[in-house]
């Protein structure tokens, strides 16, 4: 039994183009959800053909997505305890070949893996062996990625680097890209005529959103150096720190507005003059489709597209300045890999009779 445990929506965005390849070959898999985005969650599943959840490990926090630190402890002592509960009739119900699914660098990654070992089955991380090499950025997930380095069986690992990072582990498995470019090349290439112009940004992770100083710096920067109005989008998470750090006046410069569909936001992508984020998912899309974009980050763990359409500001506000001044030069063709991570994945999990197709 193939068994996903997710949390987020960028997981879930993450996972689905393997679990759409299991569809289409008839593979039965579980999901088990942590919630640590609940509305948002259920919204996007439908959109990306993932079913509802066959068991629900946590609820967020009662019911309401983590958007602090303090919310972190009692989510996690909720999974712990689902665990407690039901190890006795989830070891006996998991059939011989089982093996659990994460994805990326989330405490629900760690969770899931933990989840695993306690089960007595073998745990395969999709995105594994990234590293920034500095703990502290981004804050916690270089952490998250090391524990689940130590904790997982199987290793799926996007490039080389990512490769090398985990030398000396058995079961290393190089995907050749991340599964973030199947969830883009699974959709129709979408084109907007209209002829409007808009640049992207999206900035959620908690070290970004808990530095107030650099949030206002941030957005006053995008306000006033941005050639085109922008698409910023927020979280339940982030919402609340960019709307009060936003200058005054810059409505129309800094349109904020809630998340779209992954189908929605990769056509705004795809047509977007610039992309300023600090996600690794939309690294890994924007490295793809040669769109102009700035990592806004310390530090980041991936090294797709940089020196090329990517530039990593290291929190530089000069940097930020600069390229969204020259943006457009950073331009590049969409860069269609030559194997399918997901593909790939499937593939190994069927070598070690994880996967049985139903034809067979």
């Amino acid at each position: 039994m193939i068994v996903f445990i997710y949390g987020t929506t960028a997981e879930a965005i993450k996972v689905a183009p393997v679990a759409r390849r299991l569809d289409a070959l008839g593979v039965p898999y579980e999901q088990w959800l942590t919630f640590q985005h609940t509305k948002a969650l259920r919204k996007i599943l439908p959109s990306l053909g993932l079913r509802q959840p066959d068991r629900v490990i946590a609820d967020g926090r009662n019911g309401r997505p983590l958007r602090s630190s303090f919310d972190v402890i009692p989510w996690l002592l909720s999974g712990l305890g689902w665990l407690r509960r039901n190890r006795k009739e989830l070891r006996r119900s998991l059939p011989p070949g089982s093996v659990v699914i994460v994805h990326g660098d989330t405490l629900t990654t760690v969770l899931g893996a933990w989840i695993a070992r306690r089960l007595g089955v073998p745990s395969a991380h999709i995105e594994a062996g990234l590293r920034s090499g500095n703990w502290r950025h981004p804050f916690p997930e270089e952490l998250d990625r090391r524990a689940v380095g130590k904790l997982a069986s199987i290793h799926y690992a996007p490039s080389h680097e990512a490769v090398e990072h985990l030398a000396g582990r058995p079961n290393v498995v190089h995907t050749h890209g991340n599964t973030a470019i199947d969830a883009v090349l699974d959709q129709t290439d979408t084109t907007v005529d209209g002829g409007e112009q808009w640049g992207i940004v999206l900035l959620h992770r908690f070290e970004f959103i808990s530095n107030k100083t650099l949030v206002e710096q941030t957005l006053a920067a995008l306000a006033e150096a941005s050639p085109y109005p922008v698409r910023f989008f927020v979280d339940e998470f982030a919402k609340e720190a960019i709307v009060a750090a936003a200058p005054r006046d810059s409505s129309d410069k800094l349109q904020v507005q809630g998340k779209l569909s992954h189908e929605e936001f990769i056509t705004t992508l795809r047509n977007a003059q610039f992309v300023v984020t600090d996600s690794g998912g939309i690294q890994a899309e924007a490295a793809l489709l040669g769109t102009p974009t700035l990592i806004h980050r310390k530090a980041t763990e991936q090294r797709e597209g940089i020196g090329e359409n990517i530039v990593l500001s290291e929190w530089r506000i000069d940097r930020l300045t600069d390229f969204l001044r020259d943006h457009a030069a950073y331009r590049r063709p969409v860069n269609r890999p030559a194997q399918s991570p997901s593909d790939i994945i499937i593939e190994d999990l069927t070598s070690r009779g994880m996967v049985i197709p139903a034809s067979t």
